[in-house]
């Protein structure tokens, strides 16, 4: 067998405009530390895997992303700088668009296989809901205001996310709030990188789903740049949501976390 190096696409080297996919891997990682940095944090980068630490007590914002397929790297090295990079009483999530082997005796909790979907650049976005106004957060104001919809959306404490402080915006990540009788309903972000579109924290208050707000926010996020294409991962029941949006389901990727070591 020859020594040659056959291309698989994901070498450090590989040009990110290779595949969506390989541009939605490189912008997660190059806009969560984006925004790390920008806060104070810590981040860590090599050919294979991308670490970001703002010590938030949501272990969302502490993300960690492969950068190459399982089999292409060493999944027990990958661990190991993990461990070392984060503190034992810091948990985070890890990120693979690939399968992964069960991690569970390493320590990590498996959260699930989102649905990746992909949506073709261009449309047009439907009408606002009666009722609803879009603003873009511009100000601490209005981030407090989408981290408060995001934590009663998903049911966890926001405070002290870095996704709250001013100093992340005017880069890559852009954050919208929808607004109802004068009360924040919704919200929905985009981070813009590597050519695409990358929607996510799409929430909406318990009290207020059915109305349409998640969808309107949906849009103003895809549509941040209507020239490019947009990516995002769902949860199940808002696959369909998405899928009237002109989005289309690809695979599944694969989420883990890592819980904070016992005392």
């Amino acid at each position: 067998m020859s020594d040659e190096h056959l291309a698989h696409g994901w070498e450090a080297a590989a040009p990110d405009e290779r595949s969506v996919l390989r541009s939605f891997v490189l912008s997660t990682a190059d806009t969560t530390a984006w925004v790390t940095e920008r806060v104070g944090g810590r981040v860590g980068r090599w050919d294979d895997l991308a670490a970001a630490d703002p010590a938030s007590p949501i272990f969302f914002d502490n993300f960690a992303v492969l950068l190459a397929p399982p089999a292409y790297g060493d999944l027990d090295d990958v661990l190991a700088r993990l461990t070392a990079f984060y503190p034992p009483d810091r948990h985070f999530a890890l990120l693979s668009v690939w399968p992964t082997p069960d991690l569970t005796a390493d320590g990590f909790a498996l959260m699930g296989h989102p649905p990746f979907m992909v949506r073709a650049a261009g449309g047009v976005r439907p009408p606002v809901p009666d009722g609803l106004t879009i603003v873009e957060a511009t100000d601490a104001a209005t981030l407090a205001d989408a981290l408060t919809v995001l934590g009663e959306g998903f049911g966890f404490p926001a405070d002290g996310s870095p996704a709250g402080d001013p100093r992340v915006l005017g880069g890559p990540v852009r954050v919208w709030v929808g607004y109802a009788d004068g009360r924040a309903v919704s919200t929905a972000a985009a981070r813009l990188g590597h050519g695409i579109v990358d929607v996510e924290a799409v929430a909406t208050l318990p009290d207020c789903q059915g109305r349409g707000y998640g969808e309107a926010l949906t849009w103003e996020a895809t549509l941040a740049d209507s020239s490019l294409p947009a990516v995002l991962y769902s949860s199940d029941a808002g696959r369909a949501i998405y899928e009237r949006m002109g989005y289309l389901p690809l695979f599944r990727l694969t989420l883990w976390h890592r819980p904070p070591a016992e005392a």
